[in-house]
């Protein structure tokens, strides 16, 4: 039977012969077999997940309009009837004994199809752009031809194994966390403007936590990147956006206006929130270094997160409809009292907490329990009363609400 010949390295991994290759994604596309859905009770193919169509297209996107792009290899099956690797001779002493490698090629039979182990969205997205993107001098088409997809394959008869081995591959793959790979990705304008404005911003230097999403109880870090970014984005387009892809759309758009101001005045706007934050007192006592930030966590809620992004919401509105700057914004939240609710003796709160003992209860403080509240009710209510507090001291010259400095209420 006729042979395609492909170039491969070798080598033994868990006692199978795998083999390590890259082809154009057009070749790829046209040498797979269609994924058929994983049924455990089949034998005769190992089946895959169903593709999600949003990741599907995730990956699409990326592909079209990031000209330096990578993808990890994907990993594909042949039988041990359709392939044969032929070592290649190598000079003397270039080789030794103990080496894992050998190179040599891959004879595969004729219409012989790979079958996808681990990858079909990413196979799939390459199929996607070969099937509506075939135009002549097209740039994303010309880019993916001269480009290789790396591959994995695998000689392994048995396809309960092949299932097998994608369950092992997903389960021996640890995703970073959502602040390490956001603080990575320097394609998107707002994290670029955090990641200089950590140098600059007072209260950030050596505070960002970047490997975990919540800094621990007795952390250095006030705040996780992944918290900074959303407060951030907070700040510069408000509430509106209901899923995290259009907000993030909407936030990076502040960078990318139609003049260089558009984005100088986002980065502005950011680096003055931040600044100003690092001047109200508890948080000035950071910056000074006369309060250690365990201590600052275990006196006030100034930093949760949810906290923060009602703070953003506050002084995005007030700044939208009042035209207040966001200094004059953030400024006007030292007159609130962010400490704790009391604790008795045993250092549990005093139940129900009230609106007396701060300005949270009911909102992101549960009164019958004394626990923060997840949830993006939670903090928009609690930003509404914050908005109401900038409003009372910047407007109404410093009328007093629930929670308050002085601990007195607004009149009825």
């Amino acid at each position: 039977m006729p042979k395609i010949h492909i170039p491969v390295i070798e080598y033994k991994q868990g006692g199978r012969q795998m083999l390590v290759t890259a082809m154009s994604p057009t070749e790829v596309v046209r040498m797979v077999s269609k994924p058929e859905a994983w049924d455990p009770v089949k034998t005769t193919a190992h089946g895959n997940r169903p593709r999600d169509a949003q990741h599907l297209q995730g990956i699409v996107k990326y592909l079209t309009e990031e000209e330096h792009f990578v993808l990890g290899a994907a990993v594909l099956y042949l039988t041990t009837k359709e392939a044969k690797f032929t070592p290649i001779p190598v000079p003397d002493g270039v080789a030794g004994e103990e080496d894992a490698a050998t190179v040599g090629f891959l004879s595969v039979d004729i219409g012989a199809k790979f079958d996808i182990g681990d990858g079909q969205h990413r196979i799939g997205a390459y199929e996607n752009i070969v099937q509506n993107r075939d135009e002549e001098g097209d740039l994303v088409m010309e880019r993916l031809r001269r480009s290789g997809q790396p591959l994995i394959i695998v000689i392994e008869d048995d396809p309960k194994r092949r299932a097998q081995d994608f369950a092992d591959l997903q389960r021996n793959v640890k995703a970073p966390t959502q602040s390490m790979g956001q603080s990575m990705d320097r394609r998107q304008p707002i994290n670029r403007c955090l990641n200089e404005l950590f140098e600059s911003v007072p209260l950030f230097q050596d505070r960002v936590e970047y490997f975990k999403d919540n800094p621990g109880k007795l952390s250095a870090k006030l705040f996780s990147f992944k918290t900074v970014r959303y407060t951030s984005g907070l700040l510069l387009v408000g509430n509106g956006y209901r899923s995290p892809s259009t907000m993030d759309k909407a936030v990076n758009g502040k960078f990318e206006g139609a003049v260089d101001s558009d984005a100088a005045l986002a980065r502005a706007q950011v680096e003055e929130f931040w600044t100003a934050l690092g001047e109200l007192v508890r948080f000035a006592d950071v910056v000074d270094g006369g309060l250690p930030v365990p201590e600052l966590r275990e006196a006030t809620y100034l930093t949760s997160a949810g906290v923060l992004y009602a703070i953003a919401y506050a002084v995005h509105n007030a700044v939208e409809s009042e035209q207040m700057t966001v200094t004059e914004a953030v400024r006007a939240l030292d007159s609130i009292s962010f400490d704790r609710a009391p604790k008795n003796a045993a250092g549990e709160a005093i139940l129900p907490v009230t609106s007396e003992d701060t300005i949270f209860a009911g909102n992101l403080i549960n009164t019958e329990t004394g626990k923060l509240e997840a949830g993006r009710t939670a903090w928009e209510s609690a930003g509404a009363l914050l908005l109401k507090a900038i409003f009372d001291e910047v407007l109404n010259g410093g009328a007093t609400v629930p929670g308050q400095a002085s601990g007195e209420s607004v009149p009825a």
